[in-house]
């Protein structure tokens, strides 16, 4: 009851955050599965995390879709920027999710927090250490941006709402925008863990379903996914009367609380 409990409020929680600042909830869904494989059903730390950046990504499918159709309903949709990056943000995020099969737990958490405490501090204090990068190719930012969500089990809101408006997009639609390259990523990270799964390591005793495949922990589709799309519509409607400096600071306070509760558990 506890876990069904906390999976249905993180839902919620999530589906509001989706329509509001175009991420798709990776940066809470991925400690909060993690967590709970961890501590209520004994999982290994590496798999756990896998599982949280699968069930993530999932999620980011169905909240990030829904949110870009009601962004598109409020006339907030932008889509040059998706057609520009679809190809090298699929390319990044096979790469990045390959990385979280076969890569060490420790360090892919703490990059998970160093992250959110870097996207945190460039929002509050416009200090943008990755406007260097800026100045690369549109395929070469592609790749790098779809590299790190992966790896974080992000919709990569974080990365491309801040990059899109330094492209003179406003920042509603630089959100929705988001929202649509996060299904992009979330689909060719899921698709990286099954090819794996299928391929190059066929299935074993441990895969019992075909979410298995995609490291997708069931429960968390049904009572966190779930959730989530009822408040996506309330939280588009609000993008429109909310100005652009209350989103950005609200943005950033969330990502100092998720940083400062994954520090204290690594």
């Amino acid at each position: 009851m506890i876990e069904i409990l906390t999976l249905s409020v993180t839902g919620i929680f999530v589906g509001f955050i989706a329509g509001l600042f175009g991420i798709g909830g990776g940066l809470i869904i991925v400690p909060v599965v993690t967590y709970l494989l961890i501590h209520l059903h004994g999982m290994n730390h590496q798999l756990a995390f896998a599982t949280g950046i699968g069930s993530s990504m999932i999620s980011i499918i169905f909240t990030g879709s829904v949110a870009t159709f009601f962004n598109y309903k409020n006339k907030n949709l932008n889509t040059l920027y998706f057609k520009k990056h679809i190809g090298p943000l699929m390319a990044g995020s096979f790469i990045g999710g390959m990385l979280v099969i076969y890569g060490n737990y420790y360090y892919l958490k703490v990059f998970f927090v160093f992250y959110c405490f870097f996207a945190a501090i460039k929002l509050l204090t416009k200090i943008n250490l990755l406007k260097p990068i800026y100045c690369f190719p549109e395929k070469i930012i592609g790749i790098i941006f779809g590299l790190i969500s992966s790896l974080v089990g992000i919709g990569g809101g974080t990365l491309y709402v801040p990059y899109l408006v330094t492209q003179k997009l406003n920042i509603r639609e630089s959100v929705s925008s988001a929202s649509m390259l996060g299904v992009v990523i979330a689909i060719s990270t899921l698709l990286c863990f099954f090819m794996n799964n299928l391929f190059i390591h066929p299935i074993t005793n441990n895969f019992k379903s075909i979410f298995d495949y995609g490291y997708i922990y069931v429960p968390s589709l049904i009572f966190l996914t779930l959730p989530s799309l009822l408040s996506i519509y309330f939280s588009t409607k609000l993008l429109i009367t909310m100005n652009e400096i209350t989103i950005k600071r609200s943005f950033a306070l969330l990502l100092i609380i998720i940083g400062c509760l994954s520090f204290v558990n690594l």
